[in-house]
């Protein structure tokens, strides 16, 4: 049976399960390129609610397993569609032929941010191969370089030194950085005020800018504040009480 049907059948029981044991019910239970696996995963991934994805990308981080980091860049791909970002997932392993970026997504003004998931900074990340998939996609055209940037998305909080690296090297115009947490509040504020021009200062944000005059970032702020205020208390189905102390309500705090 499917990993799609699985979760119709029984949402509660499978929300219960850790992501390696979800893994291992979509196919053949090993994520690859062009797998039914990977697949099946991307799938259950775009049907489910969005406190899961964020128990599962905490699971990814916290409780290391074989291919964690793969199924990690699916759901930091799920995040960006659940911005309302055009997504294409990316290779999970690179070869001669093709780029091993982690995904593209594109916005409303076909900008193209090409994404790098990396699940720890401990090891010094090339910066020159992240900007060597994006001159590839612009040679092979399918992005335009000029309306593209990189986004490298972490796992932990302690990024200061590839903060340091990145602000010291010539990609400091065309590279951001940002950490799954900060992602998925993005995504629960999105999801909790629903209002549009939130949303294209969420996408302003992730693009490269210099950030010179404040306002869309105090204008976010202040509208998560205002919601909180009014948000009123509502019942959910079972499988959104599952607790997660790394994705609650309280996360709409100013970023």
């Amino acid at each position: 049976m499917a990993l799609i049907d699985l979760w119709k059948k029984d949402k509660n029981q499978l929300a219960e399960k850790h992501i390696q044991q979800v893994i291992a019910f979509a196919g053949d239970g090993k994520l690859g390129d062009s797998s039914e696996a990977s697949s099946e995963l991307r799938e259950y991934l775009r049907n489910i609610p969005s406190d899961l994805i964020a128990k599962y990308a905490n699971q990814c981080l916290d409780d290391s397993f074989p291919n964690s980091g793969l199924a990690l860049q699916d759901l930091v791909n799920e995040i960006g569609h659940r911005l309302d970002f055009s997504v294409t997932p990316g290779r999970y392993r690179g070869t001669a032929n093709q780029p091993g970026h982690d995904g593209i997504w594109a916005d409303e003004n076909r900008h193209s941010i090409i994404v790098e998931v990396k699940t720890t900074d401990a090891f010094r990340i090339h910066l020159d191969t992240i900007s060597s998939y994006r001159l590839s996609l612009a040679k092979s055209g399918v992005i335009v370089a000029e309306k593209s940037s990189m986004l490298v998305v972490v796992g932990r909080q302690d990024t200061g030194d590839l903060e340091a690296q990145i602000r010291g090297s010539r990609y400091a115009w065309d590279m951001r950085l940002i950490s799954v947490e900060a992602l998925l509040r993005m995504l629960k504020l999105k999801e909790e005020i629903e209002d549009p021009s939130i949303l294209a200062r969420i996408h302003e944000i992730l693009i490269p800018k210099e950030f010179t005059r404040l306002d869309p970032i105090v204008e976010i702020a202040f509208a998560a504040v205002e919601d909180v205020k009014h948000e009123p208390e509502a019942a959910g189905d079972d499988y959104d009480e599952i607790e997660d102390k790394r994705f609650t309500p309280g996360m709409c705090q100013a970023f």
